[in-house]
């Protein structure tokens, strides 16, 4: 503002327009899964079956033990992966 200048007066409707536009947007805490079924979105715990599969695999004169953790969906039965 220069010298001198009164601000101008600010419309009744002007911030109902800058509502409308820009709104008072509260952040809505989206809910996290620990797990991600493709076809059934996020899972919970519950939702999960785990399977521990041990393969031994030869290494030199020995064999050693490999742990895989299976997940599956018990909804629809297709493989999750953990999301976290």
């Amino acid at each position: 503002m220069g010298k001198g200048s009164k601000q101008r007066p600010t419309s009744p409707t002007f911030y109902d327009n800058w509502d409308a536009v820009f709104g008072n947007k509260q952040e809505v805490e989206e809910k996290t899964h620990e797990y991600d079924c493709y076809k059934c979105g996020g899972l919970d715990e519950d939702d999960v079956f785990e399977e521990i599969e041990v393969n031994h695999e030869p290494l030199g004169d020995t064999t050693v033990p490999r742990t895989m953790i299976i997940l599956t969906c018990e909804r629809c039965g297709q493989e999750v992966e953990r999301t976290g």
